[in-house]
């Protein structure tokens, strides 16, 4: 069992790289979700709860498969530390940005789109921009579209497809409201529980700032269990 509010940033230093902070994901994610726990009505009223369920377990196997490809692309989305962050309590935020900028983009596809026969659609690529806090709030900076594309195109390296976007494209803008698909093959559950979960960061852990979402914490939904 996961403790309560477990410290992300355990074992971790300011000069700890990309790859360290994904697998410390990694190893925060549940080893398994059970196929049976009560689910709160908030969201029952968007998927049954056996869709829900299964929505859960695909999401899991999905981040497992996002921390994986991200530690051995450690190398590639790094960005150096500065002087000043020496001997600071690392931050997602500030030290590891592609983490942080693209778990935003994952809380916006759920969290804005509409789920329909293994879609989630929603217009414009700007909804995508948006910086989610630990809290579950919009940050009033928000991402640049040349980050927005490379973390679009790590979620499709991912296989999460995105129809709507042209990826050979040279120039992209937030302008730009045309309507966005996304898929994802393998197994479309993981869109319901990438909607659930992006709900339950954004809506119910705005007391607590508890990061529920990258640790893919099914406790989250469940309506009595308590998180120890």
């Amino acid at each position: 069992m996961h403790k309560q509010n477990p410290n992300i940033y355990d074992g971790l230093s300011s000069e700890s790289t990309l790859g360290d902070m994904a697998r410390r994901l990694q190893n925060l994610l549940p080893i398994e979700i059970p196929v049976n726990y009560p689910i709160k009505p908030i969201f029952t009223n968007i998927e049954i709860e056996e869709n829900i369920r299964n929505g859960m377990i695909a999401l899991l196997d999905f981040m497992r498969l996002f921390y994986c490809l991200l530690a051995e692309s450690s190398e590639q989305y790094d960005k150096p530390k500065p002087q000043s962050r020496l001997g600071k309590t690392p931050s997602i935020a500030v030290d590891f940005p592609f983490i942080y900028y693209t778990r935003s983009v994952l809380l916006n596809i759920g969290y804005h789109s509409k789920l329909n026969e293994n879609v989630l659609s929603f217009s414009g690529i700007k909804t995508l921009n948006l910086i989610i806090c630990c809290e579950g709030m919009e940050a009033t900076t928000k991402i640049s579209m040349p980050k927005l594309i490379d973390s679009i195109s790590f979620l499709n390296d991912c296989g999460m497809y995105f129809e709507g976007i042209d990826f050979d494209a040279h120039n992209h803008h937030m302008a730009d409201d045309r309507f966005i698909e996304v898929t994802y093959p393998d197994n479309p559950d993981v869109l319901v529980g990438l909607k659930i979960m992006a709900i339950a960061q954004r809506d119910l852990q705005w007391k607590t700032k508890d990061e529920v979402f990258l640790r893919c914490d099914y406790r989250a939904l469940a309506s009595d269990l308590r998180r120890r």
